[in-house]
């Protein structure tokens, strides 16, 4: 895996190739195969920064390794390597996950994610009537609905009371109990239509009706604020239940109240008394929660009004019973940027991805020029009987079948498409009662089905940045297959090669002359001195620490560590002589440095560098494999152009 990544790196990235026009300007020939000036320029200067090694970096050095990758790919090609079927199967794979990416409205969706964030930072508080209609109803059904919500606006709009109308026209089952209130909501609680009409509507009034997949809707906004993040709190609660009255459960508050402000903990006084048993065992404490998150107005609104860690809140009542609440921390909202992977994925499974498709299909109908057929629309309403939905269906065979629905650039889509599309969905339970509808929405689905398909087998040639990014891998994933059968893998199975490569090689792979040391290291001057002075008296280690760490107190640090002559880092005065004390000092903090023993250079064993090795001797296998390729494949430099080049490559 790191060689794939290594390489895709090196290769695929530093040597991406595209399907681009190029220009005409030829800056070399492989066996007659152009390349071009154009391919040049944009590799050298996208990637020029990620090579690291000065040297290559020139226009010649840099032509050097590009020639080097294109003889590379003219050698898979040749061998066969990009018809391999597991080739082909990974290459498929990873274009469908990449394409995937590319089959939305980027645009439309970053804007949903940031208007969600920002609908995040406010709570709605609103009522609302609910005329039900289903999402395929019939015409004449959907028309009583639209009339009846109508009928409901305009007793509102004459003054009538928003609850008692709800009462009277909702179908909503809830308006018994609430008169249509919803309660405190935000961002993602509601379908989107209704978050839209709900955040867009001002306090006070009434929303235009709407519709959503529930039916048709009025929405009245009864207030808006803004939140304000998350709190962490604990509590102790008096339950009020069967066995205990409120009166009961606030005198028995009350009484813990004034153990709170003689000093008692609130920890310990949840533990013992609070009948949440659920926090009681932590102390009272609560996870941390937002705004509408708990099923208690009161208990929040106390909870969010607390400002310092540690303030307690007076008794306060709820349904559930007697709270007394500590502010353990406040969690301020997050920022977009903190938000925004959280958000983008809520967008994608929200009713609102629905505008995403439909704005990007409206995109590839205007980039292909497809309209509407109408004519074929009517005519498919007019030739599907009323027992569509129980029974099976085919086209009729006449000459209409060869007929054109739609075209997208030279591909043509028939009326015999459309017609087993509709067979392919039809069902005989299906969710529409009425053909019209049916044919309709099918039609919807199958121009935005095939505009879908079209584009995605053809992003190669639309999408610019996509045919990069996919020529890119392809090309890094065949220059690893032929790098794994070519080089990689010829040290595992050479290990005869590799250790007689050792052999030739091996005054290479030297030790450095190397130190063992003893390093003692104290804020104490006196105390370092002390530890030289012992040193010289040749007292062990251990004595000496006995002497100077006493009481169980490590005044000095010790360690005995080897490091190697040119690799590591010496004081400027370091003395290089078996005995000898060094002590360097940095920000008042004293290191004596006392060397024990000096190791003579050598040559590392093959064990010892084999890592090392096996990387030089691919290195030497692939320099005499690249000296076949150039008398295997005719390579010539078109020197003109290659001027040209470095005149404008020269900035």
């Amino acid at each position: 895996m790191y060689k794939k990544l290594v390489l895709f790196f090196l290769g695929s990235i530093i040597f991406t190739i595209t399907n681009a026009q190029q220009s005409k300007d030829v800056l070399f020939t492989i066996d007659n195969s152009p390349v071009y000036i154009s391919e040049f320029k944009r590799v050298y200067l996208k990637n020029i920064n990620l090579v690291k090694d000065d040297s290559q970096k020139s226009i010649d050095k840099y032509l050097d390794l590009f020639v080097n990758y294109k003889l590379k790919l003219k050698e898979a090609r040749f061998l066969g390597l990009d018809k391999k079927e597991a080739y082909l199967k990974e290459l498929e794979g990873y274009r469908k996950q990449l394409a995937a990416g590319y089959l939305t409205d980027t645009r439309t969706s970053e804007a949903l994610v940031r208007e969600a964030y920002e609908r995040s930072l406010e709570q709605v508080n609103a009522s609302h009537i609910l005329i039900e209609v289903k999402p395929n109803a019939l015409p004449k059904d959907t028309l009583v609905a639209y009339q009846k919500i109508i009928e409901a606006k305009n007793k509102i709009n004459k003054g009538e009371s928003f609850d008692i109308v709800a009462k009277a026209y909702s179908e909503d089952p809830s308006v018994i109990k609430n008169n249509g209130d919803l309660g405190w909501f935000s961002v993602f609680r509601m379908v989107y239509p209704f978050e839209q009409a709900a955040y867009q509507t001002k306090v006070g009034e009434v929303s235009e009706p709407f519709r959503t997949q529930f039916g048709y809707h009025l929405v009245k906004v009864n207030g808006k604020e803004k939140r304000y993040g998350e709190v962490t709190v604990a509590h102790i609660m008096v339950a009020i239940n069967k066995n205990r009255s409120s009166e009961e459960a606030e005198k028995r508050i009350k009484e813990i109240n004034q153990q709170l402000t003689q000093g008692v903990s609130f920890a310990s006084l949840a533990k013992q008394y609070s009948d949440d048993p659920s926090t009681a065992i932590d102390g009272g404490k609560i996870r941390r929660f937002g705004q509408g998150a708990l099923n208690s107005e009161e208990f929040e609104k106390v909870a969010f009004s607390l400002e310092e860690p540690g303030e307690i809140s007076k008794p306060v009542v709820t349904q559930y019973g007697w709270h007394m609440i500590q502010l353990i921390e406040k969690h301020p909202p997050k920022t977009f940027e903190e938000q925004k992977e959280e958000f983008t994925q809520k967008v994608k499974r929200d009713s609102r991805s629905k505008l995403v498709t439909e704005s990007f299909i409206h995109s590839l109908k205007e980039k292909y020029s497809v309209i509407e057929n109408k004519k074929a629309i009517n005519y498919f309403k007019e030739i599907i009987p009323t027992t569509f939905f129980k029974e099976e269906w085919s086209f009729p065979e006449n000459k209409r079948l060869s007929e054109e629905l739609f075209s997208i650039k030279k591909e043509k889509y028939l009326f015999k498409d459309f017609a087993q599309f509709l067979q392919n969905n039809q069902r005989k339970e299906n969710e529409f009662v009425d053909v019209s509808v049916f044919v309709e929405e099918m039609y919807k689905k199958y121009e935005s089905s095939v505009l879908l398909k079209y584009y995605e087998e053809h992003l190669e040639e639309d999408n610019e940045d996509f045919r990069n990014v996919i020529g890119e891998y392809r090309d890094g994933l065949l220059l690893f297959d032929l790098m794994d059968s070519k080089i990689w893998n010829m040290s595992k199975v050479d290990s005869i090669g590799l250790k007689k490569y050792y052999e030739e090689q091996k005054e290479s792979y030297t030790q450095n002359e190397t130190y063992k040391i003893l390093k003692a290291s104290s804020s104490k001057h006196e105390v370092i001195n002390k530890v030289q002075e012992l040193l010289r008296k040749q007292k062990t280690i251990e004595e000496i620490k006995r002497e100077v760490n006493n009481d169980d107190m490590a005044v000095v640090l010790f360690s005995e560590e080897e490091v190697i002559k040119g690799e590591d880092m010496f004081p400027a005065d370091f003395s290089i002589k078996e005995g000898a004390i060094t002590v360097a000092e940095e920000e008042n903090f004293m290191t004596l440095i006392m060397v024990k023993e000096i190791v003579p250079s050598r040559i590392k064993t093959f064990e010892e560098t084999k890592g090392e090795v096996v990387n030089d001797f691919q290195e030497s296998i692939e320099k005499q494999w690249l000296d076949q390729l150039k008398t295997k494949y005719s390579v010539k430099i078109n020197e003109k152009t290659l001027k040209k080049a470095k005149k404008e490559l020269s900035i």
